[in-house]
């Protein structure tokens, strides 16, 4: 364990988006209802008035010799406390916890290895700034430099997994939904703010069984934030990042109401070549599972392989789990099980990405 400050950057904002939001009264969590102006770089950051929020990166390695990897590194904010904190109040007490989730998958072994850990944001256990994407967990890291890159350190000594890579746009930055608002269910408040870097060069070093390995390949990263996104009754999401090798990018999300259909939220985006985004509704896509997995340890059934159609882009595409069992248990940290991996894309496009898949364990989304 490490204390550190979380780094001040400098003022220069750009303003570049519109994000619904409205201010929280005393004692009440943020709402994304409103107009709100978001300014970079410190929409990278924390936004602490919000009861939820996270930083999430995945993506494919390779060693020079040809061994793939996929690896996902998630960092989640938790509010416990909207009202402000009283005057003479303890540094020691905690208003916002940090969760980490640290997973490599094995591609040639189909094998997964995952770690876990959650703190408190108070002596210096954990932190992250207002200003800027600076996020630490102990130390584990994700930091934006002032070149753009992303930089990503994670040590975990229990497990043996060290991920220590540098990520480096390739693309601009992506606002989903409306303008940057990506709605989640009926209510106003049912909607949270989400961005992406949908196609990053990463190269850097992995190390697992003692050993260090040299990699480079691709990855995505999202950013998103709310305090009750989810409508009620939400059952759990499937969620899709593909990166397609003519250039093209997918996120498409399938929320799952109580039957196990799509509810109307459901959306996605399609990133064209030069970075020009399309938005997705319900109808415009199907995720239709064409195979099922069942896991040994939790009894939990889970899609194995899916057949995702766009009709108004020309993919009628087949995404196929590369590691079949990618169960990751964090009760110890988030409360969850749910389903996380690499994935290969074959059909009228080919690619890769990473598939999530939530709510088939059992477990509840009041967090969310």
């Amino acid at each position: 364990m490490r204390a550190r400050t979380c780094v001040r950057r400098g003022n220069r904002l750009a303003a570049i988006a519109l994000v619904l939001a409205t201010p929280a009264a005393a004692g009440e969590w943020a709402q994304i209802v409103a107009p709100l102006a978001l300014s970079f770089p410190s929409y990278h950051g924390s936004h602490p008035s919000f009861r939820t929020e996270w930083w999430y990166v995945t993506g494919q390695l390779a060693e020079p010799g040809g061994r793939r990897y996929g690896f996902q590194l998630t960092i989640f904010r938790q509010g416990l406390d909207p009202s402000p904190p009283a005057s003479g109040s303890s540094a020691l007490r905690a208003r916002q916890v940090l969760a980490g989730h640290l997973a490599v998958a094995e591609v040639g072994h189909k094998t997964m290895r995952f770690a876990e850990r959650v703190r408190r944001v108070a002596a210096g256990l954990a932190g992250a700034s207002e200003n800027d994407l600076d996020v630490f967990l102990d130390d584990w890291e994700m930091r934006r430099l002032p070149s753009g890159v992303i930089a990503l350190v994670a040590d975990d000594r229990d497990s043996g997994l060290t991920l220590n890579l540098e990520l480096q746009p390739a693309k601009p930055l992506v606002l989903h939904g409306e303008g940057g608002v990506s709605r989640k269910g009926p209510e106003p408040g049912n909607a949270s703010a989400y961005v992406s870097f949908t196609r990053l060069a990463a190269r850097g070093r992995l190390s697992f069984d003692g050993r260090e390995r040299a990699v480079q390949g691709e990855a995505w990263f999202d950013h998103e934030w709310g305090s009750s996104q989810l409508g009620g009754g939400m059952m759990g999401w499937d969620w899709l990042g593909l990166r397609l090798a003519d250039g093209r990018e997918l996120m498409l999300y399938r929320l799952r109401d109580a039957t196990g259909g799509a509810a109307p939220e459901s959306a996605g985006t399609l990133v064209a070549p030069d970075g020009t985004t399309r938005h997705l509704v319900v109808g415009e896509f199907t995720l239709e599972p064409l195979a099922w997995w069942t896991s040994p340890r939790t009894g939990a059934r889970y899609p194995a392989r899916l057949r995702v159609r766009v009709s108004l882009a020309g993919l009628d595409l087949e995404v196929r789990p590369e590691v079949p069992d990618a169960e990751l248990d964090a009760r110890a940290s988030t409360g969850t099980v749910y389903w996380e991996g690499p994935v290969a894309v074959t059909g009228t496009a080919t690619g890769e990405g990473y598939l999530e898949l939530t709510g088939y364990a059992g477990e509840a989304l009041t967090r969310f």
